[in-house]
């Protein structure tokens, strides 16, 4: 193998050069992903808010994204629920949009009650 990349990088200094590069290059790499890594843990530091609107797959998605930054010990206490209809008239698919939404925010509501919990309006 080191054969058929000397004939690529030329000779076996040459070769040399660019695994010592490449490896260095690696080596601050892995640094800098522990770098990253520490300060996504330190909760001092870093915190997630998650962001989702009342519906199946959003809430799904909020679920799964909340589980995997617990497996990695990422603090994640803060959920914003974004676009909650409020129908103030007599329309039919409002209020019929409004119920559903009401049933996944009664869900989050029990499922997180540990959480901070923002609930936003559909703006106009």
């Amino acid at each position: 193998i080191m054969q058929n990349m000397g004939s690529i990088f030329g000779s076996k200094e040459e070769l040399d050069k660019t695994l010592d590069s490449i490896f260095g290059k690696m080596e601050k790499m892995k640094e800098n992903s522990k770098l990253v890594n520490d300060h996504m843990k330190d909760n001092s530091k870093t915190t997630f808010i998650a962001v989702c609107i009342p519906e199946f797959l959003s809430m799904y998605e909020t679920e799964r994204l909340i589980q995997e930054l617990a497996k990695f010990n990422i603090d994640i206490h803060n959920i914003v629920i974004n676009q909650i209809l409020f129908p103030e008239d007599e329309c039919r698919m409002c209020k019929a949009r409004s119920k559903m939404q009401k049933k996944y925010l009664d869900q989050i509501v029990e499922l997180y009650e540990d959480f901070h919990i923002v609930i936003m309006p559909l703006q106009d």
